[in-house]
């Protein structure tokens, strides 16, 4: 399909916003000629980017396209002004780097940004193929875990190392920018105060501590053998096939980085604690296994695992410590209580020579 790189006119800034009229000229040039005459909305959410499914009908003996779409972008101001840096990333990657990703990902109609600053997506509806939607708290099985490593492993075999990794330059600093805001001190005198507040501090002892943590953090992930990553594939940005296939959604927050951003991210925040514990070894083995069978670089087990260990201070911030309202009360409480445990588990504090 063709897409849209920047919007020759202003974009729409809430769902409202999005009339027919509009939809008819996003849509125009994944399907010319068509005339898009009502728009009816479901599926709402509101997160760091605002969604809708729309149903869409289509005037009289004219070119019909699809019955649904996925319309997803800055529709809440006050997100929009905390995030449209990775608004606007997630509309690059479709229309500049998805096409050379072979992972199951939605097909786009329309991908564009402005100055607002805004950034839009028209996706196809996956519902309408009849895919299952991961959950943060989904139960999941270890295999399940070990399926989503089998599948970006080859991604990252691919892309390692690769010339076309500089196209990517200063797109890891939308979620930098944003995880050092997670831990200024009034936002962590909240944690702290909040539930899991005490695995928090025992994890990592202070904001200054987890500052400086993901400082040492990025600095050795700069200095790594670089791949694409997507940088957040935990379980609410997951799909699955009938066949049990997974898909992965939400680019916003790609970038040139290290393999262990990763893999580590969604085995820590797929499983539970104790599901963590009993396979997080073995999932490492698998990933490892899988990218060698991919033709990538297959560091030797005890320095994957180590590499591990050292996301853990990306996991405690972009998991545990997230504005409140980033989600649902027990989803938020879960996520922190599976992150603070592993950095425990893991010696955070240790790992960067912070205690």
């Amino acid at each position: 399909m063709t897409q849209i790189a920047s919007a020759t006119t202003p974009l729409p800034l809430s769902l409202d916003e999005v009339t027919p009229a509009w939809l008819t000229g996003a849509l125009a040039s994944s399907f010319p000629g068509i005339e898009v005459t009502e728009v009816r909305r479901d599926r709402e959410f509101f997160g760091t980017a605002a969604s809708a499914r729309l149903h869409l009908s289509y005037a009289p003996g004219g070119p019909v396209g699809p019955a649904s779409v996925h319309v997803k972008g800055g529709f809440d101001d006050t997100w929009r002004k905390r995030v449209w840096m990775a608004l606007q990333q997630e509309v690059r990657f479709y229309n500049e780097i998805a096409p050379e990703v072979a992972l199951n990902i939605p097909t786009v109609y329309f991908a564009a940004t402005d100055d607002a600053p805004q950034g839009i997506l028209v996706l196809e509806d996956l519902l309408a193929r009849g895919v299952t939607f991961g959950q943060n708290m989904l139960p999941v099985t270890a295999d399940h875990v070990a399926n989503v490593l089998e599948a970006i492993a080859p991604m990252h075999a691919a892309w390692w190392g690769s010339p076309r990794l500089a196209r990517l330059a200063g797109w890891e600093q939308p979620q930098r920018t944003f995880l050092k805001y997670c831990f200024r001190p009034s936002h962590w005198d909240v944690l702290v105060d909040w539930a899991n507040g005490d695995l928090l501090v025992e994890a990592i002892g202070s904001a200054q501590n987890a500052l400086t943590a993901l400082d040492r953090l990025w600095g050795w992930c700069d200095a790594q053998p670089h791949t694409f990553v997507h940088g957040d594939p935990h379980g609410g940005n997951l799909f699955y096939e009938a066949d049990g296939r997974p898909g992965i959604l939400d680019w916003q927050l790609c970038f040139a980085g290290t393999y262990s951003h990763d893999m580590a991210w969604i085995i820590v925040t797929s499983l539970d604690v104790d599901q963590r514990r009993e396979h997080e070894r073995d999932l490492v083995q698998t990933y490892r296994d899988a990218l060698r069978a991919a033709g990538g670089p297959a560091p030797e087990l005890d320095e994957m695992w180590t590499s591990y260990r050292r996301q853990m201070a990306h996991a405690i911030a972009s998991y545990g410590a997230l504005p409140r309202d980033n989600g649902p009360a027990p989803v938020m409480e879960e996520a922190g209580k599976r992150v603070f445990t592993a950095a425990i588990d893991h010696d955070l504090l240790g790992v960067w020579g912070l205690r």
